[in-house]
């Protein structure tokens, strides 16, 4: 059984350091995603898809696989187990926003820069930009930040078809607990552990609950 790792958006996958040392006693291996950590960003116009192909190709030589994957990585595990590979064997999910429910201050943000886009200087624009979308600018992602953030999985979460664990941390107020709840209610046969105390890192906040969850999961399913 093979234990693979993905990190979330602007992380990589040192990320996981203290977790790793937790699974040492299984066959475990985080990767990083293109455009992150060692990863060179492959093409600019990617999204969950294309990044949800690169990784089952990278990984398609194992035969019993658990995906765990946080936010952006849960997203494109979440688009993996859709597909059902033969290979993979489980599913845990943390803070990953499969479902897309964008916050009305969101919404208002969006709004109002697509009227200033027209109006404003396009230095200007840079500077407005919410901080992860800036960010992304400055390192020639915006465009897949964008398609990224957008994708929703409302509709594909019901043909998941292996075990799945969602944990989640209590005050997460990026990917809000209610998400995960729509999200165990639409995967079926899902479990969701909740973490006190925790944000949207729950792994980082408390990662000895967090391992214990995973350890638990890894058993059930060997």
């Amino acid at each position: 059984m093979k234990i693979i790792l993905l990190h979330g958006w602007n992380q990589n996958k040192k990320i996981w350091g203290n977790i790793l040392s937790k699974l040492s006693n299984f066959n475990t291996l985080a990767i990083d995603l293109p455009g992150f950590g060692a990863e060179k960003i492959i093409d600019n116009n990617w999204s969950i898809p294309e990044y949800a192909d690169w990784v089952a190709n990278k990984i398609k030589d194992y035969k019993e696989v658990i995906l765990i994957g946080h936010s952006f990585g849960g997203r494109i595990a979440t688009k993996i187990a859709s597909e059902n590979p033969k290979w993979l064997k489980g599913l845990v999910l943390s803070g990953s926003p499969s479902i897309y429910r964008p916050k009305i201050s969101t919404k208002i943000k969006i709004f109002i820069y697509k009227i200033l886009k027209r109006l404003i200087p396009h230095k200007v624009k840079v500077q407005l930009l919410p901080i992860e979308l800036k960010k992304a600018y400055q390192n020639g992602m915006d465009t897949i930040f964008r398609k990224v953030v957008t994708y929703d999985q409302t509709t594909s979460l019901n043909k998941i078809n292996v075990p799945t664990l969602l944990i989640w941390g209590l005050n997460d107020t990026e990917v809000p607990l209610c998400i995960s709840e729509e999200m165990t209610l639409k995967i079926k046969g899902s479990e969701l552990k909740v973490i006190d105390n925790a944000g949207h890192n729950s792994f980082l906040d408390n990662p000895n609950l967090f391992y214990s969850y995973v350890k638990k999961f890894i058993e059930s399913v060997k």
